[in-house]
């Protein structure tokens, strides 16, 4: 069984909220869907970029799709609807999304700096690489992790859902064991929380019932740490077969 929690808030200083989630069980289906997508384009051309990426997902997978053909439809329709727009001329999104199948295996697709986690027997590990400016930095050496944290340009993504006609999408597989929790997350939340606060917080809140509790508190948390952007977050904990 997964249970599922999620939630967002615009923050502090943004009128609008560009963030978007899905957080289902797929109707008819023995498969758990999670997601974050995190619009940009200003004049709320990132809300309908996000929103779309998640809807052509979802319409995409109850058809038949792989994951990674899902997030590539999103992404020809995000740059469709930008191309025939010219309101909407420059709009994208970063999307991270998750499938977990029967016995707990989950494929993983990724494309953009919103974030996937496991934490796993109190152990917090990073699944996705930001697709940023920052991280090739700090991949390359010339910058920490600390600096990247608050270099100027480290919201500038190397890769986007909609700002191309195609876009190279990173895959993954996890197994995950009882007790296992995934988090989902868009930048909001990962840039005011560095990892091991992360880790700490997640470690106190998700071992009960209530994982709703749970994503308050992590949104909670990076509102008080300046709240700064829209903040989203997505926890799925994995609690084994049904019985």
């Amino acid at each position: 069984m997964l249970r599922l929690a999620a939630g967002s808030h615009p923050g502090w200083v943004r009128e609008n909220n560009e963030d978007a989630y899905l957080a289902e069980r797929l109707p008819g289906d023995d498969r758990w869907l999670i997601a974050v997508a995190d619009g940009m384009g200003g004049h709320r051309a990132g809300e309908v970029a996000s929103w779309l990426a998640l809807a052509t997902l979802r319409e995409r997978l109850l058809e038949g799709a792989g994951l990674a053909d899902a997030v590539c439809a999103a992404n020809e329709a995000v740059f469709r609807r930008q191309a025939d727009d010219p309101r909407l001329s420059g709009m994208g999104t970063t999307l991270t999304a998750a499938v977990v199948g029967p016995g707990g295996a989950v494929q993983l697709c990724h494309v953009g700096d919103s974030r996937a986690y496991l934490l796993r027997q109190g152990e917090l590990a990073r699944l996705t690489r930001d697709h940023s400016l920052v991280e090739e930095f700090v991949r390359s050496g010339a910058l920490t992790e600390q600096e990247a944290r608050r270099h100027p340009q480290r919201n500038l993504l190397t890769r986007a859902i909609g700002t191309e006609a195609t876009v190279p999408v990173d895959e993954a597989t996890v197994q995950l064991k009882p007790a296992d929790v995934l988090l989902l997350c868009s930048d909001g939340l990962s840039e005011a929380l560095p990892d091991a606060r992360l880790a700490a917080l997640l470690v106190q809140q998700v071992t009960g019932e209530d994982l709703g509790a749970g994503v308050e508190i992590l949104i909670q948390a990076a509102l008080d740490a300046g709240g700064a952007d829209n903040i989203t977050a997505v926890l799925a904990r994995w609690d084994g077969e049904d019985s």
